[in-house]
């Protein structure tokens, strides 16, 4: 009996200080051990792993890819609930991240993925409710004809991110330095562990609609200040989370009011411009990013082809519209309210073209500063 018990107490002083030394002691531990039980498809073992590696994280900027890796070791296993929750509390923690905050493109598709986690808890829960609701006691006197219900909504639905098919090729985040590099949330396409900072496919289309005011300079020539409007159009690359480039087309319009100096008839010409944009916007802080824009194209003069119109030399009439070279600089700051929809303040916009041959001699060039704002959508 002594034997024993001494042969006991020596297992157990050699095994204890063997289990203390394996068993995690830092954040970075419980990080490489979420990593590996989530690898091998134990994910209740991996989410409690990087609960704990967020427990002790003492660097804020690298917490929010704990709480990313939770989430996704949940969506794994099927938690519906658990995970949308943590995807909830990963964007809330990264919207207070102002030297790395969650890109755009992501933040939709952490929303897409919260949506589908939620209808898949409704499923659930509608699940549990159908009858019967009770429980049959062994000794079999319970109805033995009671049919049961495939359940709809545990992970099965025709989508492939949110519903927890249990794919090994989701990548979790690795926390990085804390200064901003290795968090790199991963897709499901992406295979490997440790989070690369790739970049998502854009979005198809970028729409930007502006109204405001604007000052045409047209040599000696008083030309009031009168309304003008532009519409871009064009289709965004992701350079990196924080650029964007979006390369189509600009269009604007001013009118531009005069008196026939023959007929002293109130007259309306315009200036309508089609270029071809480059748009940079530059993601400074979460929902807020300035942007630049360069467009290169054509400004149309028409409404001045009557003779007597203040604008061409003598008088002359026109065969019709001038056609003339135009170049366009605009700065931008934008607001997003949503994921697709954002506002956008344009404080200056600076159109110029030489000017076309047949027009007055003061007049070398036309010019016009903007002021506008408008709103814009990504599709």
């Amino acid at each position: 009996m002594k034997r024993t018990v001494r042969s006991v107490v020596l297992c157990a002083a050699v095994l204890l200080p063997v289990m203390a030394f394996a068993e995690p002691k830092t954040a970075d531990d419980w990080y490489k051990e979420g990593e590996t039980q989530y690898n091998l498809g134990n994910f209740d073992k991996a989410a409690d792993a990087f609960k704990q590696g967020y427990t002790l994280e003492t660097v804020d900027n690298k917490k929010p890819a704990y709480l990313y890796n939770v989430a996704q070791a949940f969506r794994q296993g099927k938690k519906c609930k658990d995970a949308a929750f943590f995807y909830k509390r990963y964007v809330s923690l990264k919207d207070q991240d102002t030297v790395k905050p969650l890109a755009p493109e992501k933040r939709t598709e952490i929303e897409g993925w919260i949506n589908e986690l939620e209808e898949c808890e409704k499923n659930q829960d509608l699940i549990a409710k159908k009858t019967p609701d009770t429980t049959l006691p062994p000794t079999g006197t319970g109805s033995g004809t009671t049919t049961t219900t495939k359940p709809t909504g545990t992970g099965t639905t025709t989508t492939t991110r949110p519903t927890g098919t249990g794919s090994a090729t989701t990548k979790v985040a690795d926390p990085g330095d804390g200064n901003g590099n290795g968090e790199g949330e991963g897709s499901d396409t992406d295979n490997g562990v440790h989070g690369a900072g790739t970049i998502e496919q854009p979005k198809l289309i970028s729409l930007r609609f502006t109204a405001g005011v604007g000052k045409v300079s047209a040599g000696d020539l008083t030309v009031p200040i009168e309304p003008t409007f532009n519409l871009f159009a064009g289709y965004p690359i992701a350079v990196n989370p924080q650029l964007v480039i979006d390369i189509g087309a600009n269009f604007t319009f001013t009118p531009v009011p005069y008196t026939n100096t023959a007929t002293m008839e109130k007259k309306t010409g315009q200036l309508i411009s089609a270029l071809a944009d480059a748009g940079a916007t530059y993601t400074v802080a979460p929902k807020i990013a300035i942007r630049g824009d360069l467009g290169l194209g054509v400004l149309v003069f028409g409404g001045i082809s009557d003779a007597g119109n203040p604008f061409t030399a003598m008088g002359a009439s026109t065969s019709g519209a001038l056609g003339m070279f135009a170049v366009r600089a605009a700065v931008s700051a934008d607001y997003s309210f949503t994921p697709n929809v954002y506002g956008t303040l344009t404080p200056i916009a600076f159109s110029y073209s030489p000017a076309k041959t047949g027009l007055r001699d003061d007049i070398k060039s036309l010019t016009r500063l903007d002021f506008m704002l408008g709103v814009g959508y990504r599709m």
